[in-house]
Order: C-alpha cells, then structure tokens, then sequence
C-alpha cells in the first residue's frame, strides 16, 4: 500500500507546472458553472415564492358594472387553457392601494375624498394559467384573446409570466453549462495524465517487465485523476465564494449555492478525473 501511495505521488509530482495550470483551468470552469447554478436558484426561489401570482391582469372599462364582471369571468373559464379567474372590485382595489402603499395610501384616501368619491382604481380580473404547460407565445395569444371581449380595456402580463421564461432560460443556460464543465474537466484532466504517462512510458514498461500487474499501475492514474478534479473543483468553489461575498451587498439577494450543489460539483468533478484516469490507464499502462 506504501508503494502506490509514494508511486501516485510521484506520478502527480512528475506533472510538475502542468498541474498548477490544469488546478486554474479547471478551477476557473467551476466558477462559472457555480455562478449559473447560483443564478439558477435566485430564480427557481423567486418562482416559487410568486407561485399564486396571477399570470394575466386584465382590467375593465369603468363602465362595467360588477354583474357584468362576473359574468365575464364565468365566460374566461370556460377556457381550457385559463385554471380560474378571480375578480377583484374597484373598492377592494381602493382598500388594498391604502394598504399596500402605507404613506402613499394616505395619499390616495386624501384624492379619494377630494374628488367627490371618485374611485381611480379600475376593477380587474386576475388570470391564472397554468404556465408549465405553455410557451410565452400561447401565454401571448390567451391575453389577446382576452382582450377582444369589449369589456376589457387592458390586459397587463405580470412579473410571474416573464419569470417563467427567465426560469426556462436559466435551466437551458445550466444543462449547457454543466455538459461544457464536463467536456473542459476531461479534456484538461485527460491532457494532463496522458502527458505524464508518455513521460514515464520506460518506468511504467520496466515495471511491467518485473511482472507488475496492471492494476497495481491503475492506482497512480486514479489518484492523479481524483486529484485534479477535486483540488480544481475546490479552489473553483472558493474563488466564487470570495467573489461573492466581496460583492454581496451589491448582489442584494443573492446568497450562496446549497450544500447539496456545493458536494455534487465537487464529488461530480471528482468522478470525472476517476473516469478520466481508469480510461487513460487503459490506453497508456
């Protein structure tokens, strides 16, 4: 066990510059692959935090009565696309604007008065859709489908919609990351070991004519492998934690990756040096 352990040694150690410069190639990939899965679930929290946002607004002319209202609404879910529609009167608007904008809402309770009980809040109905099963270009038709009943006089797609669409970039964005890490983390790792096994070619062939079975060779390029994905996967890791907590006043929300992210970069990234290793072992010992 002491000779594989002093032989893996001198194999990594016979790498030399090569693997300071690999450690930073592969450390500065997993900082960029951290960043999207940061970014990822900033987005995937934010999500999940509007989930009972409505998906359309759409507000009436101040000509339709209440009666009028629901019976749109009535007429919007028998829609297949559209999950329920909530209305929302112009005096529960009024309550909730005094509510919800705390010193502005005196404001508006003040105007309220000096015109006479004008109500300058217009009575909505709130469209939930469904938006897992949809494109943004089907979200687009049902508000303008919506927007042809003459009772309508605008149809507002609100922040959660477009926060659909950021997700579905944000998790497209993360898988080409993650495939790109892979195919950097092997070529680089790969390069490496084929490079210090065609420099010990005459040791690796002399220890085969002492009758060395090859999986006593197997252990330097598994370790040397190990090696690489781990170191780079941890000094990737602890750039982008530096980086973010230098900047995390100005990141305002963003926070760091979970636990469960942080191990499967690493143990991922060591995974590929240990596939990276058996295969090179295969070719070259």
């Amino acid at each position: 066990m002491g000779y594989r352990l002093k032989n893996a040694t001198s194999h990594i150690a016979r790498s030399g510059t090569s693997n300071l410069i690999g450690i930073i190639g592969i450390g500065f990939i997993t900082a960029l692959l951290a960043t999207l899965l940061l970014n990822h679930s900033f987005i995937l929290r934010q999500s999940e935090f509007k989930n009972r946002a409505p998906t359309l607004i759409a507000f009436l002319k101040d000509t339709v009565d209440e009666v009028k209202g629901r019976t749109l609404v009535s007429q919007l879910e028998k829609n297949g696309q559209i999950l329920a529609v909530d209305y929302t009167s112009k005096a529960e608007k009024l309550s909730r604007g005094e509510t919800e904008f705390q010193d502005l809402g005196v404001l508006i309770k003040e105007a309220f008065a000096e015109t006479q009980g004008v109500n300058p809040f217009p009575a909505s109905l709130n469209v939930y859709v469904d938006e897992e099963l949809i494109t943004r270009k089907v979200l687009e038709h049902i508000a303008l489908d919506i927007k042809t009943y003459d009772e309508i006089e605008d149809v507002l797609l609100t922040g959660q919609g477009q926060l659909k669409d950021q997700l579905r970039d944000s998790e497209r964005a993360t898988l080409i990351g993650i495939g790109v890490t892979v195919v950097v983390v092997w070529f680089i790792i790969g390069s490496i070991i084929k490079k210090t096994a065609i420099a010990r070619t005459d040791e690796i062939y002399l220890m085969k004519m002492l009758g060395m079975f090859r999986r006593h060779l197997l252990t330097p390029f598994i370790i040397h492998g190990l090696f690489l994905g781990g170191l780079g996967a941890l000094c990737g890791l602890g750039c982008f934690y530096g980086i973010v907590y230098v900047f995390k006043s100005q990141l305002g929300g963003f926070g760091f990756l979970t636990i469960y992210h942080t191990i499967l970069v690493i143990v991922g990234e060591m995974v590929i040096g240990l596939l990276v290793g058996f295969v090179a072992h295969r070719k070259l010992a």
